[in-house]
């Protein structure tokens, strides 16, 4: 039985973890628990579940007797969330173009035209929102529910580097690979997502290796 506060602590992390990935927490800045309870709206236990959770993850750190400190970003973490995702992102593009069903086509559609708007308008909140729309489409839609746990917080991670890192004049750029993944997935391409998916990770990570050079 799914405990009475799940959802809530669920809707914390979201919360506090987009407050993270867009820098409206910066990098390094510390807060206390009740800071963090009067920004979400949300009591004590959910937060507390969503802190717990994003400390796991690597995005915020827990200052025993000092309260919470946001996770510093330096470029060359850039290349080691990176790393893992070169090798397992294609593999689960491939796997979701062989399972998606039709609800899943349906969803990739609606997000592919979410971030061709966020590119056509600048607008990045709603580019962010698409991308993590499509990350979740696609643990659902793989079949290995391992794959998507082990790549979500590094997702995650990403998006906080792209933020810092990138300008507007890259949304177009990432929206048409991003696109060209989910309308190979669409085709129930898997050869093809794959090889889609390993182009914008490279993209990704020629992005990163600029940033140590």
């Amino acid at each position: 039985m799914e405990r009475p506060n799940t959802s809530q602590a669920h809707a914390a992390y979201l919360c506090l973890e987009e407050k993270i990935v867009s820098l409206a927490l910066r990098p390094g800045s510390a807060l206390t628990e009740k800071q963090i309870i009067e920004q979400i709206g949300l009591g004590r236990t959910p937060v507390r579940e969503a802190i717990q959770r994003l400390s796991w993850e690597g995005l915020l750190e827990i200052v025993p007797r000092s309260g919470i400190r946001i996770s510093d970003i330096r470029p060359e973490d850039y290349l080691r969330v990176l790393e893992p995702r070169l090798a397992l992102e294609p593999i689960f593009a491939g796997k979701a173009a062989r399972f998606a069903d039709a609800s899943h086509r349906e969803r990739l559609a609606e997000c592919a035209a979410a971030m061709e708007t966020a590119a056509r308008t600048a607008d990045v909140p709603l580019f962010l929102k698409a991308d993590k729309t499509f990350d979740a489409i696609l643990e659902t839609a793989c079949a290995n529910p391992f794959l998507g746990k082990m790549l979500s917080p590094l997702q995650t991670h990403s998006r906080r580097f792209w933020v810092r890192y990138s300008s507007d004049r890259d949304l177009g750029a990432s929206a048409a690979l991003h696109v060209q993944v989910m309308k190979d997935i669409t085709r129930h391409d898997e050869a093809a997502a794959e090889r889609s998916m390993a182009a914008l990770m490279e993209a990704l990570n020629s992005k990163a290796r600029s940033l140590v050079r």
